[in-house]
Order: structure tokens, then C-alpha cells, then sequence
């Protein structure tokens, strides 16, 4: 990491660094002036939090009094004789309660069973509230309870209900007076009062269902709270603070005497932004005041840098392009004085003499180098026709070699011929019919040695062209030339077609290939009677064996030819030698080193393949791989 900042600060221009240095200068100010805005927010945040914990215990308060007042409301109805007896005119006390207490929204009596017998509002038809918590539980516990949220089904508005019995005589149950609060009376007591602007606040009962919300935004009501917000005002200590949604909140549970979970909570906040306007706006005043005295000392800057150092820097890059064009007579130390440039100046004149006095040095250098150059190449270019020259005249006596064993049986063939006219002549026996035989059978023997030597001149026919041609009839052609050879030494030779068929052709010279493959097998074929010698034919149980295999390498871009024996192998001492030109392992008189030398040469540098060998455990691998020709 500090090396990465070191090569970026490295490639700064003066300028930049310059008006980094003081941007860096003004940091200090700039952390004084965010740390200034840090406190002035946290102040803002801590003043917002305190309004939203004292608009929750304002609301808290109000709803505790319409709760206490539901509550003393409902012990007066429960002593009315009207309300005892069950009469008819209940309902018109009711409603004249209602309209005195606006902040409720109902209040309806049921009897024993939960059927509705009397309602501050008008009703048709009597309806049970059996199954309601208020009820329920005014009926267990005999004493003033609070509901769950639920939908008026006289009034049809959303309320939360607190249920009161109403006991007999002895002691019983008779009826349960149900009172419901009115939130919209709750939310005008509240404005009146002096809501905070955009504040707003929900109160939902004591499963997180909203009963209302001032504010007509996020969930609605009757819908319940989100699970994590509704376990934090569950879990949380009274007046806890919290910031979602933008807002500053707090939140207060109210719990009835004897009841040990809240019948409701309620929750009030106001917006972030409208707390944190005061901060933002010193802020604003502090970054205006400062960005002037910033701008400047960057102006400054920059000047600074282009008259002191730009400008002088430039002078001697300048000088130094001169220099490198070969203006040797460059000087710069009359134009840059003074201060380290200055002395960066007289360097650079220094340089200038020095690189003057070296290039008459390099002058003469390079015209004695360029001499011993071209003396160098043209005694490479002599050894490498030289190399050439003798690997052909190599592959000349290997290939007399072969014309010998080729031409062997032909010649006993003709002096058995001459040998019968002999014998015919003395035995008085030749007549036409004999000596057309003869002569046929000798033209034939001729034919084929005359064959055999245009096979052998085409060979060593030098070739110009580039062609694309069939790798197996050239293999092919090469274990024609060697088959007598082979036959007559005992040592069996076989070419195996692995490709299955498929058409395989390369680009290249035909008879450089040809070659490159015949040093291989000769090489192979001196292995094998090194270690088995000579004497037996093929066919009669010779154990000496060269093999030529044909194939298409993996993928089909590449033809792979491998040409394996059984022979004495190759030690692993002068394995990385084998490839040297003049190096060879054969007895003194029977190599000349630069077979496998030229094999490698024609198959990786003129043919662009590859070549190489491997060790078996019986004898020696050599494996060619070159680049397939796709064009017919």
C-alpha cells in the first residue's frame, strides 16, 4: 500500500504536488470545521431526541387522562339505576354522556352473554361483542380492562375498547359497560396544544396493530407494526430514542393497573432534516468563509509553481530532448540559476561534455563491432553450409548404403541370368525361346535397379517450393528405400497408420522431410544391431524391431509420427547432448554427429514442428509433432 502511494505521489506534476501540499495545510481547518459540524449535529440530534421524548409523554399523558377518565366515566354509569335495571332509556344517557365527552368515540353496554342492550349511538339490530378482549376480560377479572384494536360495528371507525363490569347484588357479573376512545378528538386536543412541525406520531395496541397515526403515511391502519420495531418497543426501557424512516423517535407504553403488557404503545417523532437544520446551516457559514481563503492559497499556488518551478523544469527538459536528439552543444546552466535547479543546470552541462566526448569514443567502437560483426556471421553462415554439406553427404553414404542392399539381389538375379546363357550355350540348347526369356528377365532386374536410382536422385533433388503433401506416402516412401537394408541386416521394421483414415497433410519441403525422418530411422536401425547385431532376416524370430507410427494429435490440429526401437537406448549422461551438432555415441568412423542435429533444424526451424525422444524400457522413443495442413 505505501509503495502504491509513493509511485502515484512520484508522478505528480510540481503544480499538483504544490496545491496538494495545500490542500494538506488546510486540512487541519477543514477536520476543525467537520468536527465543528459533527458536535453541532450531535447537539441538534440530542435536542430532537429530547422533543420527541417529550412529545411522546405529552401524548402518553393525554391519552393516560382520557383512559382514567373512560375508566371514572364507566364506575358512574355502572351505578346508575337505568343501567342496573337494564331499561330502555339507557341509551338516551348514553348518548347524552357521549356529547358531553366528545373524546370517545361510543359506549355501548352488553349483558352477561354479550349481547348489546343499549349504545350512545344509534343501532338496529342487537350484535354480540362476546370474544372481544375488553369484554372477556372485564367479565375474568371483574375490574376495568383494556381492549385490543377492532372496528366499531355501531360507529364503523377504528378504535381500541376498555371494558368495565357491572356487578349484581351479590357480587356477579351483570353487565360490562364498553367504552371507546375517539383518536381524531385525541389528534385536534393534540394541535391545539402545539404540535412540533412535522411531527407525527401512532399509537397501536398491544400486538403492534396500528389503531392510528396523525400522519397518513407508511403502514396503514389496522395493519400491524414491523416485527423488528415492535420488538424493540417491546424490549426496550421506557423514553428509548430511535432513528428510522428519517425521523427522530421515542416511544412510551401504557399499562393498565394489574395488567402486566401494555395496552398500548405509542410512538412520536419528528423529521431529521428539520432538527438538523440549525447544524447544517453553521456549517454552510463555515465552509463559505473558508473556501475563499482556500482558493486563493491554491492560486497562489500555482503560481508559484509555474514561475519557480515549472517553468525552470521545463527549460531543462527541453535541453534534454536536444540532448537526445544528438544536439551534444545544448547547455542549460545560463537559463536555470540558482537553488537546486541551478545545481541540477550545472550537471546537466557536465553531462552534455561527458556524452560529447563518449560518442566520438562510440564512433569508433561501432565501426570496429560493425567489422567484427559481419567477419562473425559470415564464419557462421561457412559452418552451417559446412554442416549442411556434410549432413548431405552423410545422407549420400547412408544412401549408398541402401542402393548396395537394393541393388544386391538384382545383380545376383542378372548373374544367375548370364550364368544360364552360359550353360544353355554349352549344352547346345539356346534357342530363341530361351534367350527372349532371358533377355526379359534381365530388362526387368535392370528396370527396377534404374528405378531404384531415380528414387534415390530425387531424394537429394534440391527443392524451392513450399507444398503441401501426404505424410503417409512420404513414410511410406521412406521404408521403401530402407526395406532391403532392413531385410538383409534381420531387423524387422513397421509402419503403423494410427489415424484411422484421416487425410493428413502438411506444408513444408518434401525431401527435407524425408530426410529428417531417414536420419531417425538409420539412427534407430544402428541402435537395434548394436545391441542385437546381424545375421538373422526378418520373419525368422529377429528380435530387433524399428517401428514408424503415424497420427493425428489430440484436437486434429497436429500430425504426430514416432519412430521407436528396440535398441541399446540412449544413456541418460548424454541425453541433453544428443541434439549437439558433431556429437555422437557411435565408434569412431561410424558417425559424424550431425544427423539428429539436422533433423532438428529441418523439423522445428523450416517446418515449424517439434521434436524430441523419450527412453523405454526397452530402447528408444522419437516423437514429431508438426502443424496440420487444413487446406486441400
Amino acid at each position: 500500500m505505501i509503495k502504491a502511494f509513493y509511485r502515484f505521489f512520484i508522478h505528480l506534476s510540481f503544480r499538483s504536488l504544490l496545491i496538494l501540499l495545500v490542500l494538506l495545510l488546510s486540512l487541519p481547518a477543514v477536520a476543525l470545521i467537520t468536527y465543528s459540524g459533527y458536535q453541532q449535529r450531535r447537539d441538534s440530534l440530542k435536542e430532537g431526541i429530547t422533543e420527541a421524548r417529550m412529545l411522546v409523554r405529552s401524548i402518553a399523558t393525554e391519552q393516560d387522562n382520557l383512559t382514567s377518565d373512560a375508566q371514572q366515566l364507566a364506575s358512574a354509569l355502572a351505578q346508575l339505576p337505568d343501567v342496573r335495571q337494564h331499561r330502555p332509556s339507557t341509551s338516551a344517557v348514553l348518548a347524552s354522556m357521549l356529547k358531553l365527552n366528545q373524546e370517545y368515540g361510543n359506549i355501548v353496554i352488553a349483558d352477561r352473554a354479550g349481547e348489546i342492550w343499549a349504545s350512545a349511538l344509534p343501532f338496529r339490530n342487537t350484535f354480540t361483542v362476546k370474544g372481544s378482549r375488553a369484554f372477556e376480560q372485564a367479565v375474568q377479572s371483574r375490574r376495568f380492562v383494556s381492549g385490543e384494536y377492532g372496528v366499531g360495528r355501531i360507529s364503523g371507525k377504528p378504535n381500541i375498547s376498555f371494558g368495565f363490569p357491572v356487578l349484581d347484588d351479590h357480587g356477579g357479573v351483570d353487565s360490562v359497560i364498553l367504552v371507546s376512545v375517539n383518536f381524531v378528538f385525541l389528534n385536534e386536543l393534540l394541535v391545539e396544544t402545539g404540535l412540533p412541525k412535522g411531527s407525527s406520531f401512532t399509537i397501536t395496541d398491544r400486538n403492534g396493530v396500528i389503531i392510528y397515526r396523525n400522519v397518513p403515511s407508511g403502514e396503514p391502519i389496522g395493519a400491524r407494526l414491523k416485527q423488528s420495531l415492535l420488538r424493540q418497543m417491546q424490549t426496550g426501557s421506557d423514553d428509548s430514542a430511535l432513528t428510522d424512516d428519517g425521523m427522530i423517535s421515542s416511544f412510551q407504553r401504557l399499562r393498565l393497573p394489574g395488567e402486566a403488557v401494555p395496552y398500548l404503545y405509542v410512538k412520536a417523532g419528528i423529521p431529521v432534516r428539520d432538527t438538523l437544520v440549525k447544524a447544517r446551516r453553521a456549517q454552510f457559514v463555515s465552509v463559505l468563509l473558508l473556501s475563499p481563503v482556500l482558493l486563493v492559497a491554491v492560486l497562489l499556488a500555482t503560481l508559484l509553481a509555474k514561475f519557480c518551478f515549472v517553468n525552470r523544469i521545463r527549460t531543462l527538459q527541453e535541453a534534454a530532448q536536444r540532448l537526445a536528439r544528438g544536439e551534444l552543444d545544448s547547455r542549460v546552466s545560463d537559463l536555470v540559476r540558482g537553488g537546486e535547479l541551478g545545481e541540477l543546470g550545472r550537471s546537466f552541462d557536465q553531462m552534455a561534455e561527458k556524452l560529447a566526448a563518449r560518442e566520438l569514443e562510440l564512433i569508433e567502437l561501432n565501426q570496429s563491432l560493425a567489422q567484427r560483426v559481419e567477419e562473425e556471421t559470415e564464419r557462421r553462415l561457412q559452418q552451417e553450409r559446412l554442416l549442411a554439406r556434410h549432413a548431405r553427404l552423410a545422407a549420400i553414404g547412408e544412401m549408398i548404403g541402401a542402393i548396395a542392399h537394393q541393388w544386391r539381389q538384382p545383380l545376383a538375379t542378372l548373374g544367375a541370368i548370364v550364368q544360364s546363357l552360359r550353360m544353355a550355350w554349352d549344352r547346345r540348347a539356346l534357342d530363341e525361346r530361351f534367350l527372349e526369356r532371358a533377355e526379359s528377365d534381365a530388362q526387368k532386374q535392370l528396370y527396377y535397379m534404374s528405378d531404384t536410382i531415380e528414387d534415390f536422385r530425387n531424394f537429394f533433388s534440391p527443392e524451392k517450393v513450399v507444398e503441401s503433401f501426404d505424410v503417409r506416402e512420404k513414410l511410406r516412401e521412406v521404408s521403401l528405400l530402407v526395406a532391403a537394408q532392413f531385410a538383409n541386416s534381420g531387423v524387422a521394421l513397421e509402419v503403423l497408420d494410427e489415424a484411422s483414415g484421416l487425410p493428413l497433410k502438411i506444408r513444408g519441403y518434401q525431401n527435407e522431410f524425408k530426410q529428417s525422418v531417414l536420419n531417425l530411422v538409420s539412427n534407430a536401425f544402428d541402435a537395434v544391431v548394436s545391441r542385437w547385431g546381424k545375421g538373422k532376416r526378418a520373419g525368422e524370430g529377429s528380435p530387433g524391431k524399428v517401428v514408424i507410427s503415424l497420427a493425428a494429435e489430440k484436437g486434429g490440429r497436429g500430425v504426430v509420427i514416432e519412430v521407436r526401437d528396440n535398441g541399446c537406448g540412449i544413456a541418460s549422461d548424454i541425453a541433453d547432448k544428443v541434439w549437439e551438432p558433431y556429437f555422437t555415441s557411435k565408434p569412431d568412423g561410424q558417425g559424424t554427429g550431425i544427423g539428429l542435429y539436422m533433423s532438428k533444424l529441418i523439423i522445428e526451424e523450416s517446418m515449424g514442428g517439434s521434436v524430441g525422444f523419450r527412453s523405454l524400457p526397452e530402447g528408444t522413443s522419437f516423437r514429431i509433432v508438426l502443424p496440420r495442413d487444413e487446406i486441400d
